[in-house]
């Protein structure tokens, strides 16, 4: 799709980071929201999640694997298939490191256009350019789910529990319905990007907002596992190896 193609270029920011020779450690390559120690890290973290979780030997990030990390999460169950398409964006089935770094990348330190961006690729699941009402209830189940137990971070919980005072589980659903019918104007049970831009444009980014920070829930439990925490100002290890 159009979509897909835009953020292949965007993607190729890899090889030219990691290879240092444009920019020295600890600043950022002009195309690249980070510096070579911090991708240095993110590889660290891609290959950990091409660890088979059984055999504990390298494998593709592709559908099996990336369900067997992301899937098991009965919370987050609805959402791993948009994810994962969200995240394979020349749409072979296979999420390579460069994929991987777009993903990240438009989550953590995107601009307002990234991560509009982002999050219409989780709503068109597809990928065929529309966001449709079937697809869009997974995002809506998860949300709630998510508001209605605990993640499995701990330090997450409390903001989850005031979250839960300001928006109840119950009504979640509703809101995200509400905000799909207030995107498809024509009602066809579908809305374009442009569609959704409008809508940012006119009631601001808090929906953008919510379900981009159910991702980061979503992805920082996966990778807890690594000790390398990932944010908008840095990429670190918090434990030895």
């Amino acid at each position: 799709s159009s979509e897909a193609q835009t953020f292949v270029g965007f993607a190729r920011v890899a090889p030219l980071a990691m290879g240092g020779s444009s920019s020295k450690q600890g600043q950022k390559s002009p195309n690249c929201a980070f510096t070579p120690k911090e991708l240095y890290n993110l590889k660290q973290v891609y290959f950990y999640l091409c660890l088979h979780t059984t055999t504990l030997t390298s494998c593709p990030l592709d559908r099996n694997q990336f369900h067997s990390l992301f899937g098991n999460h009965r919370q987050y169950k609805p959402l791993w298939r948009a994810l994962f398409a969200a995240i394979d964006l020349n749409g072979d089935n296979v999420i390579e490191f460069e994929e991987f770094l777009t993903f990240v990348t438009h989550l953590k330190r995107g601009d307002v256009e990234a991560r509009r961006q982002l999050c219409f690729r989780l709503f068109d699941s597809n990928s065929d350019g529309m966001a449709e009402k079937a697809d869009f209830r997974s995002i809506a189940e998860t949300r709630a789910a998510a508001l209605r137990r605990p993640t499995w971070h701990q330090h997450q919980s409390q903001q989850h529990q005031a979250s839960s005072t300001d928006a109840p589980a119950e009504k979640t659903e509703d809101e995200y319905m509400q905000f799909f019918n207030a995107c498809d104007e024509d009602n066809d049970g579908r809305f374009s990007f442009e569609d959704f831009e409008s809508y940012c444009m006119l009631h601001g980014e808090a929906v953008v907002g919510q379900t981009l920070k159910l991702l980061e829930v979503m992805f920082d439990g996966v990778i807890e596992e690594t000790g390398i925490i990932i944010t908008a100002a840095d990429v670190k290890k918090t434990k030895p190896h």
